[in-house]
């Protein structure tokens, strides 16, 4: 292949358009990333959350989870890539001005004086390159010039901005792993508990738990307190999801917390309850609120938590299920005179731990990939360095 002696330009009509330059520079990025996540999954055993025959789910969810990566600040790699384009990000002279003609580089040798000066390089060669790339001196051995000194001292000098830019993405993805470790944690808990809530049934305690525990995480953040206690008081409510409230027609109305419709201006369905009366027990017929799925019960039961003024003692209890639940009674939430018991003997019993455990098991797999994207650069790095001894 023929290199040309010119100076290479991205395009001479726009050099300087650092918007464009920066778009290019992300969907490199991206490809970069998608390229990561590919080769640590083919690398690793496989899990059970991404069988054979869910190749296309599995490779969807790849490419999503390169986009969270690659959102916002990124893995640090665009950065770098719209520096060596000329982007104008750095302070490293653009690219279009690095890349000289091969005449102001290196002197131009015809082809069989090349070939014998190669042939006359001594055994040293190696160990000096490897010695000018680590920045010490030249060793004893090689303390003498070979005819073809300026021609490595040239060749590294070229090749070095690629290793750098290769080191700098190296870094930049092992802090973007550790600054958004919340953020890998939302791209993989949502899909290992559907495959938990799957391998234990819809209709079994743990499915509930893990069909929910997405929701639940996120509304526990907006209230300051412990997902399990939500979850907990959802199973209460519902009978681990057995005993859902329901449409005239059979369909579920997906209210998880029991909520009536009092004032309520939305769909609503009438359901048959147990409340309490002077410690006496008795049925009644009441309406409900009716949602569209078990993210809007969520949502709606964090905006009347957070609205009404009497649930502000259960704002204030933070992780302390107990706290909570005591609150909620207190503050008339239900009538049942044990039901602040009742949610937390849920919240610290064996089910939702059994639920919760396999959650974090298919989770931490997800996760575990985030944690290796140094070890691929750096050996992207290595390789680079091999390839200019070569």
């Amino acid at each position: 292949m023929r290199i040309s002696g010119t100076p290479i330009e991205l395009n001479p009509a726009q050099r300087h358009d650092a918007a464009r330059i920066d778009q290019v520079a992300r969907e490199f990025e991206g490809v970069f990333a998608q390229m990561m996540i590919k080769s640590m999954r083919d690398a690793s055993f496989g899990d059970a959350l991404f069988p054979g025959e869910n190749q296309l789910y599995r490779d969807l969810y790849d490419q999503r989870l390169a986009k969270s990566l690659t959102d916002g600040e990124g893995l640090g790699l665009a950065k770098v890539i719209a520096r060596q384009l000329g982007g104008g990000d750095g302070d490293r002279p653009a690219l279009d001005t690095q890349l000289q003609p091969a005449s102001g580089v290196a002197p131009a040798l015809p082809l069989p004086q090349t070939m014998h000066r190669l042939d006359a390089v001594p055994d040293t060669l190696n160990t000096q390159a490897l010695d000018l790339i680590a920045g010490r001196e030249p060793s004893a051995t090689a303390a003498s010039r070979s005819p073809m000194d300026g021609f490595i001292d040239n060749l590294m000098r070229r090749a070095q901005p690629a290793i750098d830019a290769i080191g700098d993405a190296a870094q930049a993805v092992g802090a973007a792993v550790v600054r958004a470790p919340a953020a890998v944690a939302d791209a993989v808990i949502e899909p290992a508990a559907r495959a938990v809530a799957a391998s234990f049934g819809p209709r079994s305690p743990e499915g509930f738990v893990a069909s929910i525990w997405g929701d639940a995480q996120k509304a526990a953040r907006e209230l300051g307190v412990d997902a399990r206690a939500l979850v907990a008081q959802a199973a209460l409510e519902t009978g681990w999801g057995r005993r859902m409230i329901q449409h005239g027609n059979g369909g579920t109305a997906h209210n998880l917390f029991g909520i009536k419709a009092t004032g309520w201006k939305g769909e609503r369905a009438a359901a048959t309850t147990h409340e309490y009366s002077n410690g006496v027990r008795h049925t009644e017929r009441a309406e409900f609120r009716a949602y569209g799925s078990p993210s809007e019960s969520f949502a709606d039961y964090v905006r009347m938590i957070k609205q009404n003024p009497r649930y502000r003692q259960a704002l204030e209890s933070g992780g302390d299920v107990r706290r909570f639940a005591s609150a909620l009674q207190r503050a008339g939430y239900a009538t049942d005179p044990r039901y602040a018991d009742k949610i937390s003997s849920i919240a610290n019993g064996p089910t939702l731990e059994r639920a919760l455990s396999a959650i974090g098991n298919q989770a931490r797999n997800l996760a575990g990939a985030a944690a290796q994207p140094t070890n691929v650069l750096a050996s992207a790095a290595d390789a680079a360095r091999q390839a200019v001894l070569r």
